[in-house]
């Protein structure tokens, strides 16, 4: 706060020592810890500030830091750590968060020292932050699950896409992309299930006609989070006529568990680098 200098007359000497003081206190550095404990200084009209080269460096680090995989965290963390250091994480979003000025464990506190409790208690404003980014496979096969398409852009999204499936085979797959394609000028007229499991949808137009096998499902191989192992995931394939349209989609099977599995490994592979307490929350 500015300090209030009253308006007199200089009449002796005693009053203009007095405000030479005060106004020198007005150009004084004044540390204040409600402002992160960096110094600041209050100037009168008429004056300006100087940069001062030889100013002291904050009291004690404040940040967050974000990370973009578990090896820079894992490596940021052991630089920084302290004994009171905690790893929080959370499954929704997918975020691991070390705070490395956390409250001091009680295990830690000298019970004989009447002030043990003040001790125990830190700023928790220096912060790492690793939040799990999904990858570009995962975004786009879970962006269209469930979700009914053409002929045309069921074709297309699995031509787009051939790479990540592993069963059934890549040219199978693509043989059906394409079948899918040539039988779009026509209309379905029935459906087959074939004792495999996989169905065979018959279509005409006026001067043709065919078959499109659909297998009954899919096996994705794709890695849950970047620059992670891809997993493998499976899909149901479903179809839907209205009259001689026709409708596709998939339906992936239990993602979730994948996403967990995923992270869980994850978590392992943190807790071992940082070698801290691993807690499943937030610490706020």
């Amino acid at each position: 706060m500015a300090t209030s200098i009253e308006s007199q007359p200089i009449n002796d000497a005693t009053n203009a020592g007095a405000l030479l003081a005060a106004g020198r206190a007005l150009g004084t550095a004044i540390h204040n810890p409600t402002q992160d404990g960096t110094p600041f200084a209050v100037v009168p009209n008429g004056y300006r500030i100087e940069q001062l080269p030889d100013i002291a460096r904050p009291k004690r680090p404040i940040a967050n830091v974000k990370l973009r995989d578990a090896t820079s965290f894992v490596r940021y963390v052991n630089a920084h750590k302290a004994p009171r250091s905690t790893v929080y994480a959370s499954m929704e979003p997918a975020r691991f968060l070390c705070v490395f000025d956390d409250y001091l464990h009680a295990s830690d506190l000298d019970v004989g020292n009447p002030k043990h409790v003040d001790a125990q208690a830190d700023w928790r404003s220096f912060r790492a932050e690793f939040t799990l980014p999904a990858s570009h496979e995962w975004k786009t096969w879970t962006g269209q699950n469930r979700k009914a398409m053409t002929q045309l852009q069921f074709a297309e999204h699995m031509q787009d896409n051939l790479p990540d499936v592993i069963a059934p085979s890549g040219a199978e797959l693509l043989e059906t992309a394409l079948n899918f394609e040539a039988a779009q000028a026509g209309h379905f007229v029935s459906a087959q299930r074939l004792q495999d499991g996989s169905h065979n949808l018959v279509w005409k137009t006026d001067n043709t006609g065919g078959t499109v096998r659909v297998p009954e499902h899919i096996t994705l191989s794709i890695p849950v989070f970047e620059n992670e192992a891809p997993r493998e995931l499976e899909a149901r394939l479903r179809y839907r006529t209205n009259g001689s349209a026709l409708s596709l989609w998939y339906e992936l099977v239990r993602p979730h568990k994948v996403i967990e599995a995923a992270f869980r490994e994850t978590w392992a592979c943190i807790e071992e680098g940082c070698a801290l307490p691993l807690l499943l929350g937030s610490p706020e």
